[in-house]
């Protein structure tokens, strides 16, 4: 991996994605990180001047594709046109443009679990075709599944070549900790603050019995660089391969953070799907790659980057 584009460098994954090649082969791998403020995607003239322009300079080997427009909670429910439009442009833009400006570099897309449809059992690849997705998710899951649509035509006609990674929920140092971002994340920011605040109860969305599969943002990353590096398949799944209940991961937060007040759970408030979890097996198979950390050192290193986050101020508060 020598000359690498990592659209969508600005995001949360993305960030530590930059961070991990730079650990892993520092001087001898040039990045080019492309950000919302570099190009928009969604702008086809845009993004091929940009692509264009590096064309004539930059000997690509590498393209990550982790660009797309995506929120927490009920967002997506209420902008399912807003989702469809901007991800399926990006979508056809950079496919397009991989192949007329880069058609040597192999593709990485990132995709999410919530492509897969809703039921409890472990997803494994197959499921991707063939299945309808949760229907609160149907625009911004399909346009994922177009990617990866989209790559298997370009490699049928121009002879691309590409790999998918699908990812659970991704958490970790860097990651959003408002009370609406997704829910490891919500969880460890109302805890934190709770606790510095002396707060004597927490509100938790939900009966806690949903059931999240969850990655940490290091531990992606360095599956995403394996997937690059390594993957013939078109598809694979990236994960711990295990759920967890909302309600053990508060007690795992409630117990790292130290807080002793009253948990509350409103289960009036949204929480999407009952139960999500993958089959990491060929990720085992394809890249001898599992996931190095767990629940309780995630937490851990996640509650104290955030309390690092915080000013004097918050934290004497």
């Amino acid at each position: 991996m020598k000359n690498v584009i990592i659209l969508g460098a600005t995001g949360f994954i993305g960030k530590s994605l930059c961070n991990a090649l730079r650990s892993r082969f520092g001087n001898d791998c040039n990045m080019i990180p492309v950000g919302t403020s570099t190009v928009d995607l969604a702008n086809r003239t845009a993004t091929f001047d940009w692509f264009e322009s590096k064309h004539w300079k930059f000997d690509c080997d590498h393209i990550i594709h982790l660009s797309a427009l995506y929120r927490a909670g009920d967002w997506p429910v209420r902008h399912p046109a807003t989702q469809f439009f901007v991800n399926m442009s990006m979508n056809v833009n950079v496919l397009e443009a991989w192949k007329r400006f880069f058609p040597a570099a192999k593709m990485t897309s990132i995709l999410s679990y919530c492509i897969y449809p809703s039921h409890d059992q472990p997803h494994d690849e197959s499921e991707v075709y063939g299945t309808e997705p949760e229907d609160y998710l149907f625009a911004y899951a399909l346009t994922k599944k177009s990617q990866l649509i989209g790559q298997r035509a370009y490699a049928t006609e121009h002879g691309l070549t590409s790999t998918s990674v699908v990812l659970p929920t991704v958490y970790g140092p860097g990651d959003s900790f408002a009370e609406d971002s997704h829910v490891m994340g919500a969880l460890i920011g109302k805890f934190v603050r709770a606790k510095l605040s002396n707060q004597a109860s927490v509100e938790v969305w939900g009966s806690g019995n949903q059931e999240r599969e969850f990655l940490f943002v290091e531990d992606a990353a360095d599956g995403i660089i394996e997937a690059a590096m390594r993957s013939e398949v078109p598809i694979v799944n990236l994960g711990c391969g295990r759920a967890y209940r909302i309600s053990d991961v508060v007690d795992t937060i409630v117990d790292v953070v130290g807080y002793r007040g009253q948990i509350v759970n409103n289960e009036n408030r949204f929480t999407g799907v009952s139960k999500r979890v993958m089959d990491v097996s060929l990720a085992k198979a394809e890249l001898n790659w599992t996931a190095a950390t767990s629940l309780r050192q995630g937490v851990e290193r996640t509650v104290r980057a955030y309390y690092e986050e915080l000013s004097p101020q918050q934290r004497a508060a």
